[in-house]
């Protein structure tokens, strides 16, 4: 759970419009508040910065120094990771050597979320990343509300989105410690639910800032696909079996899902689609899918469901679901 007794200023801004360089000079603000227009943000492409906090653990995490035991080890790990292969972490860079599947991942998210996501103006992007999904609404003119623990991952969100369509604003804190945001009509929550400290937490700051029968595009690690891909940490089948989260040293903290737990975190939520998805970076059947394009992916996503013995080994699932309201 949430260590609620972590001090949040619940006023400040946490916004690129608290942001500076790292030395603590300003940076060329565009006129008004954020969002900006990403157009204006060209002079900031390339430019390391910094803003206020939502949680003062973040800034101890982002100075390399030892996260607490749980699920800001990841934090930790991402951090050091960005440091020593910013080529690997940075997944919108056309040449990052995980760029190809990461996007072939990201389609299949959105060939289950495209539909609703095209009907909304403004997103929340919950974990935002280098701008996976931050990028594609931008370019079809949305304004977007990103969030995201590690300063690197905003920078580069930025940095992509600088001087290109669509507007623009970035906060420097986790999903469960929002600042205060006007509604949106989406919130993109893409593989963050199973890495917070508090599932619940991060499904009710969603809710808070979505609008009336606005949409969640949720998605999260499904138990047997996650036990079963390269890469998972030794020793941890105990702790999958027994439906707790994994914790091993290091930067492996998960907390998996069965269908019954996804539909619990939501419900509040009317859920309009619960699909298993099975191509995934680093899932089960990645390897023996191999490389091919997305038409491909889905003939054998489909196959991968229809089949009895694989159906249940989906790497993630991937859900569709409507705030309940009017």
């Amino acid at each position: 759970m949430i260590d609620r007794t972590v001090a949040v200023n619940p006023e400040s801004v946490l916004s690129l419009f608290e942001a500076t360089a790292l030395d603590g000079s300003p940076l060329p603000r565009p006129p008004g508040r954020p969002p900006w227009p990403c157009i204006a943000l060209d002079r900031w492409a390339g430019r390391a910065f910094r803003m206020p906090p939502g949680d003062p653990r973040l800034e101890a995490i982002s100075r390399g120094e030892p996260a607490p035991p749980g699920p800001l080890w990841n934090l930790e790990g991402a951090v050091r990771d960005w440091a020593q292969h910013p080529d690997w972490m940075d997944l919108q860079d056309p040449s990052s050597p995980v760029h190809g599947v990461t996007m072939l991942e990201r389609d299949l998210y959105l060939h289950h979320w495209e539909t609703a996501l095209r009907g909304a103006s403004r997103v929340l992007d919950l974990g935002v990343g280098a701008g996976r999904f931050a990028g594609w609404l931008l370019e079809r003119g949305c304004e977007v509300e990103g969030v995201d623990p590690i300063l690197p991952s905003l920078w580069r969100t930025l940095w992509h989105a600088a001087g290109g369509p669509g507007r623009l604003d970035l906060h420097w804190t986790t999903g469960e410690r929002l600042p205060d945001l006007a509604p949106v009509d989406a919130v993109v929550c893409a593989e963050v639910a199973c890495y917070v400290e508090d599932p619940e937490a991060l499904v009710e700051a969603a809710t808070r800032v979505l609008k009336p029968g606005g949409v969640l595009c949720l998605s999260v690690e499904a138990t047997l696909g996650w036990a079963a891909a390269p890469g998972v940490a030794p020793g941890t089948l105990g702790a999958l079996l027994d439906g707790g989260p994994v914790s091993a040293w290091g930067d492996r903290w998960v907390r998996t899902y069965d269908e019954a737990a996804v539909r619990a975190l939501l419900h509040d939520f009317e859920i309009l689609e619960l699909a298993p998805t099975h191509y995934a970076v680093g899932g089960p059947f990645e390897a023996a899918a191999g490389a091919g394009d997305f038409p491909t992916l889905l003939d054998w996503e489909a196959r991968c469901r229809a089949h009895p013995i694989t159906r249940p080994w989906n790497r993630a699932w991937t859900v569709l679901a409507r705030k309940r309201g009017v």
